[in-house]
């Protein structure tokens, strides 16, 4: 018997039915039927079957049976699989049959893996047949033999001459053989022969190897001339390989090796693996859509050629059957083959993936250290389709077999949902679990600063700082959206836009895409979407009346589709997901430097010009210099507050001419803080936990943004400012002790900054002073010729807590004055109002309560009482401070208080 043959012999059981239960059931009976004569050749009585799974990956069978002569029992299960039997499965038995062994000393156990056991399993189970007696394991090569010697299977060598994918076909008409004979030049699949011990083959058993086995291909007994017309003639599957960018900032393609930026550690260390393997394997590439997976294998590509092997990447976009994956592997066979470093043996057969892993197990690899690559990438599209994952899965297991330097890749993005709840999904974990695993992380400061390096030569002028700064911040570290806006800068600098202007821009990418839109005419818009609904799609598919020839040649000229083999994709599917949903995955990145304050005296001086003010005259009126102006308006250019013109500041029309500028500016900027990253990470701390601390807000900045590089105040100043401006829109609250949730009709009212809320660096815990000082500044407010201000000393305790209450603000001019000028009359401030201003604040009410029930309550407890309030961590010499002024605006606020015991 040939072993080369048979040891990777398929056994399946077919059968007719008139549904799918039907069949399972009708394809499960004749299992136990089939294991019933196997075990009958090794002089066992009828076995009893314990259970029995037929599923899509094969057929599960546990029986029990006695030996005839000495009565000796018998546990065995039967795995009869698409795929090769792995360790878990093998070790799930062992540890079954050493608890039955346990009680019976005279038990055997059987282990029957079809088609054979992985090489791990197969060490795993010939160390159990050593150590455990009575255990013993059988494959697809020794049940040919048990068959063949009890004169129940036909001979192999009495097939077809040239052959490959032996198969032992089960039915209800019996057992035969069956295995694809081939063309003798192309070694690939001619037709499907059948025979039989007895020489005949019913017509009902060719029958159905068309339907299940054949894929198309002729099927006939043995003998039979007839049948040389195939069933049906499938078109050869499209393999496209890769191609890599023709410049840095080509961001249609990926980086080609010439251009590739980074990734020094990654790729020596997959290189060294790939290099020096002595048996097959795979690897796994994983990182979101944008980060290189596409470039690294490129890269790898080139280092494997340069080094005298042969390697292919595929882009799997066209794959569309299971047939797509062994005609990939010929390729990359018949390559090697061609430069020298495969010799194929005699008995090469590339019909099937299981054939074409039996060709490179037997060939003579040339130099046993040159190796070969082929990477599947675009692998998310694969896992539309259950049969072509199970077929990549299958290759995955596979190639360990094979004793060379073989390696396969597949890469695929992480930022997809919903894969766990459909059926691949058992696929993917199965190919990651047989895979090395490499996730890819964005760059960072060193491999931007290359990439600005390489704009700059692009360019032949050096990059201004803002500029450079936005590009730095705006990439995120993602080398496809670097490319994006580096083609950006390239195409409006070429257009005679200045580098300053260009600065000025929003250089987010959703806004990017909205220019690649503007430059359509409604036709071509259409037509894109169209393609974006349905990509990656057939060109045959597209509907000429919306996507005609001419509307097509367009798009893609412009780049925005590319095409692969015979299927039309978007240029990024980032891009596609912004045409069929209108948003954009990605948050906007920019790193928020200032605090609300002096963009507000920046807006209050703009208002006061009318809307529009030159940076000069800004400047002058502020008393600061221009680079101040353009830091504060760059924040405000993000946020969408202020509108781009050259030597300007301009604040938006529609917001100047809202009937409510603050709350229209608080909302343009909540809105923009809702698509930043660092929003992003805020709440999912505040999920964590109910206070987060700035200092641990300020920790987790740099990992958020790994191209920037900062010092360590450097973070907490910009961790304080985006907390500031959060606040200012409503998003959370700040406090001395952290961030925490906004609340509906919070303690004390928003900050503002057109009519100029007083500098309060972070908003403290109200009272923070005596209310003596704060009573003569609001009377001194009211009327400076009357009343003088409070004394050096007590006047930032009064400016601090009569912003938290609210009640003054700054105007035009920088000035500070009441919110309401009714707030004081008559010369006195009214004791009701102010009580009612008092009570907004957070735990004020419940303090002034207990004071009323308990006049002489003392300062210590009412100071821990409202720190318990607040949620705050105070000494309790800063508790009875506090107590102390809570008795004292109490009295402010026409409540008595009585003498007290300290």
């Amino acid at each position: 018997m040939d072993q080369i043959s048979v040891d990777t012999a398929a056994v399946v059981v077919l059968a007719d039915g008139s549904s799918t239960s039907d069949v399972s059931n009708k394809r499960g009976h004749l299992f136990e039927v089939f294991i019933a004569k196997l075990l009958a050749t090794q002089g066992y009585g009828e076995p009893r079957p314990e259970n029995l799974n037929v599923t899509s990956e094969g057929i599960e069978l546990d029986v029990e049976a006695r030996h005839t002569v000495t009565g000796e029992r018998l546990i065995c299960e039967c795995k009869a699989y698409s795929s090769n039997i792995r360790v878990p499965l093998v070790t799930s038995f062992l540890g079954k049959f050493a608890l039955a062994r346990a009680d019976d000393d005279r038990m055997h156990g059987l282990f029957v893996g079809i088609p054979r056991l992985t090489p791990e399993a197969k060490e795993k189970a010939e160390a159990a047949q050593e150590k455990l007696p009575g255990f013993r394991y059988i494959g697809s090569f020794e049940i040919c033999e048990l068959l063949e010697a009890a004169d129940i299977l036909p001979r192999w060598s009495d097939g077809p001459a040239i052959r490959s994918d032996p198969t032992v076909v089960i039915s209800e008409h019996g057992i035969v053989a069956a295995a694809c004979e081939l063309e003798s030049d192309s070694r690939r699949a001619q037709r499907w022969v059948i025979w039989s011990k007895n020489g005949s083959v019913p017509a009902p058993v060719i029958r159905l190897v068309e339907r299940e086995l054949a894929k198309g291909l002729p099927v006939a007994a043995l003998g039979d001339k007839s049948a040389v017309v195939p069933v049906k003639v499938p078109s050869a599957p499209t393999i496209i390989e890769v191609q890599g960018s023709s410049s840095d900032f080509e961001y249609q393609l990926p980086a080609a090796p010439a251009f590739f930026v980074g990734r020094k550690t990654v790729s020596k260390s997959l290189l060294d693996k790939m290099m020096n393997r002595t048996t097959g394997g795979s690897v796994v590439i994983n990182a979101k859509s944008g980060w290189g997976k596409s470039s690294l294998a490129l890269q790898i590509q080139g280092e494997v050629q340069k080094g005298g092997g042969v390697s292919l990447v595929v882009d799997t976009r066209t794959a569309e059957r299971p047939e797509f994956v062994s005609s990939a592997m010929e390729r990359v066979v018949r390559r090697a083959v061609e430069n020298g470093v495969l010799e194929l043996s005699k008995d090469a057969a590339f019909s099937t993936l299981q054939s074409i892993i039996e060709t490179l197990k037997a060939a003579k690899w040339r130099n046993p250290n040159t190796p070969i690559f082929v990477g599947f990438d675009q692998f998310e599209n694969v896992f539309r389709d259950p049969d072509l994952t199970r077929e990549f899965r299958d290759l995955a297991l596979l190639v360990r077999e094979v004793s060379a330097p073989l390696t396969i890749s597949f890469s695929w993005k992480t930022d997809l949902v919903g894969w766990t709840e459909g059926y691949p999904y058992r696929f993917r974990d199965e190919i990651r679990d047989a895979s090395l695993v490499v996730m890819l992380e964005p760059f960072g400061p060193r491999e931007v600063e290359t990439l600005l390096r390489r704009l700059e030569r692009s360019l032949g002028e050096k990059l201004n700082r803002d500029l450079r700064q936005r590009l730095r911040e705006y990439s995120q570290g993602l080398p496809w959206l670097f490319k994006k806006l580096a083609g950006h800068v390239l195409t409006e600098v070429g257009r005679g836009l200045s580098q300053d202007d260009l600065a000025r821009q929003a250089l987010n990418v959703q806004g990017l895409f909205e220019n690649d839109l503007a430059r359509l005419s409604p036709a071509e818009e259409s037509a894109l979407r169209s393609i974006a609904q349905a990509a990656p799609v057939a060109i045959s598919d597209l509907e000429d009346s919306v996507v005609s020839n001419a509307l097509l040649e367009s798009l893609l000229h412009q780049r925005l589709v590319v095409q692969v083999g015979d299927r039309l994709d978007t240029y990024w599917d980032t891009f596609r997901d912004f045409l069929n949903t209108g948003r954009v995955a990605l948050e906007d990145s920019y790193v928020v430097r200032y605090a609300p304050l002096g963009a507000g005296r920046l807006l209050r001086v703009i208002v006061a010009a009318g809307g529009s003010i030159s940076v000069a005259d800004a400047t002058a009126q502020m008393d600061t210099t221009s680079t101040v102006i353009g830091n504060y308006a760059r924040e405000l250019r993000a946020f969408g507050v202020l509108t781009s013109e050259a030597n300007r500041v301009i604040l938006e029309p529609d917001l100047m001419n809202s009937e409510d500028r603050e709350e229209a500016v608080r909302t343009r900027v909540a809105q923009a803080l809702r698509r930043h990253k660092m929003y992003k990470l805020a709440i999912e701390m505040l999920n964590q936990e109910s206070n987060v601390p700035l200092s641990r807000f300020a920790q987790m900045l740099p990992s958020e943004f790994p191209t920037v590089e900062a010092k360590e105040d450097s973070w907490f100043t910009y961790a304080r400012s985006f907390g500031q401006w959060m606040e200012y829109a409503g998003l959370v609250n700040l406090r001395r002790d952290g961030i925490v949730r906004a609340t509906e009709g919070g303690d004390s009212p928003l900050p503002r900054l057109l009519s100029g809320t007083v500098p309060v660096r972070v908003r403290s815990a109200f009272p923070g002073s005596n209310p003596g000082p704060s009573i003569q500044l609001l009377k001194h407010l009211s009327d400076p010729t009357r009343y003088v201000r409070p004394s050096k000393n007590g006047f930032a305790g009064a400016v601090r807590d009569l912003t938290l209450l609210g009640v003054i603000e700054m105007d035009a001019g920088e000035r500070i004055v009441l919110s309401d000028s009714s707030l004081v009359s008559s010369d006195s401030v009214d004791a009701n109002w102010l009580r009612a201003v008092v009570e907004k604040q957070r735990g004020m009410r419940e303090s002034f309560a207990r004071l009323e029930a308990d006049p002489a309550t003392a300062p210590q407890l009412l100071g821990e009482s409202h720190r318990d309030n607040m949620g705050a961590d105070w000494a309790d010499s800063t508790c009875l401070s506090v107590g102390k002024f809570i008795r004292a605006w109490a009295r402010a606020c026409g409540i008595s208080t009585k003498l007290r015991s300290v």
